[in-house]
């Protein structure tokens, strides 16, 4: 039972809804640990059940959050050091607040790409079959029926069905090695999901483009509320490292709190970090001179939001016509499949 209540895991809809619930009970003025037992009790049929239970207690005993959402299996590290930042900077309203958006975003996100891709992999699963169908038990047929046919028919239409054969079972080979080259990397992910990501991101650059995205947003997004509440650069810098899961980011961070150290301007260690566009850190510079810098992050944050739900959009909306396209050059290669050895009888016929 310990185990399986282990491997449980809120879905992103499923956090964003608990950050509503949370940020409601921020606004109400009810006190925390009052209002995690309420919620607690709303999850009482569900299998997340026990996990909120500890959860409520842990916020009864430490009167924080984090520390309960530390200890649970429920939510991911992103979530947790976005709550542990906003106790820390008194904003944990506004932290649940965009913790909700950002996972219903997520969520719309994932939906988006199961339906884009439900439809065709199930119609790919079908061909596979009429082609091991046709391979084992019509092809033999036709062959058996040349054989019948005499010396002639065969050497007519042997060739044709030998052809037609190869590519049936060309087509299944190429789909069985699709196959397993996606659940592999599916396990792979499940297992390693940094790694994975990273080496996805490698050979397909729009998905590289789009994680240096996702650190610019969170980076311009956190400064903000860092700067907003009072916190002093440095102090800002060293607390972002938490928050970003991956190596690349982190290195950006690291690499402009470095170059903070060394005693470069905030918008220079930005610039040299590479987390903006180049225009983008222009308007740094100008939010930095101008006092502005907060302003400055929260519109950048906004900006790069934006544009990563349009590229998001786009990427989805690739993918049904691809595999579509896949589809139908597998239909037709079911196709020559059976009608070249159909044509090798005819032409035995005649």
């Amino acid at each position: 039972m310990e185990s399986k209540r282990k491997r449980a895991w809120m879905t992103p809809s499923e956090i964003s809804l608990f950050c509503q619930q949370v940020e409601l009970l921020l606004q109400s003025g009810i006190p925390l640990h009052e209002g995690m037992r309420s919620l607690a009790e709303n999850y009482q049929t569900t299998a997340y059940r026990e996990a909120l239970q500890e959860l409520a207690e842990k916020v009864d005993q430490t009167g924080s959050l984090y520390e309960g959402m530390r200890e649970s299996p429920l939510f991911p590290a992103y979530a947790r050091e976005m709550v542990r930042l906003g106790e820390r900077l008194g904003e944990l309203e506004n932290v649940c607040h965009g913790l909700a958006a950002y996972y219903e975003r997520e969520d719309n996100i994932r939906k988006a790409v199961r339906n884009a891709v439900t439809y065709p992999l199930v119609l790919i699963a079908m061909m596979a079959c009429v082609i091991a169908v046709l391979m084992m038990r019509v092809l033999p047929i036709f062959q058996q029926v040349l054989g019948e046919m005499g010396e002639v028919a065969q050497e007519g239409g042997n060739g044709l069905v030998s052809v037609g054969v190869g590519l049936g079972y060309g087509v299944l080979a190429a789909l069985g090695v699709l196959i397993l080259l996606l659940l592999g990397l599916l396990v792979w992910y499940k297992l390693q999901r940094e790694r994975a990501e990273a080496f996805v991101s490698r050979i397909f650059p729009p998905l590289r483009r789009l994680r240096a995205m996702l650190t610019a947003a969170r980076f311009a997004g956190i400064m903000e509320m860092m700067l907003r509440s009072g916190f002093p650069l440095a102090e800002s810098l060293e607390l972002l490292d938490s928050v970003f899961p991956d190596a690349e980011s982190r290195r950006k961070v690291a690499a402009c709190r470095d170059a903070l150290a060394e005693g470069a301007p905030f918008p220079e260690a930005v610039e040299q970090a590479g987390i903006f566009d180049p225009l983008y850190s222009k308007m740094v510079r100008l939010g930095f001179a101008a006092g502005k810098t907060d302003a400055v992050m929260d519109k950048l944050s906004q900006v790069y939001e934006t544009e990563m739900d349009d590229r998001i959009g786009h990427l989805v909306s690739l993918i049904e016509p691809t595999l579509v396209t896949v589809l139908s050059l597998i239909i037709g290669a079911i196709l020559l499949a059976v009608m070249l050895p159909l044509a090798s009888i005819l032409t035995a016929i005649a």
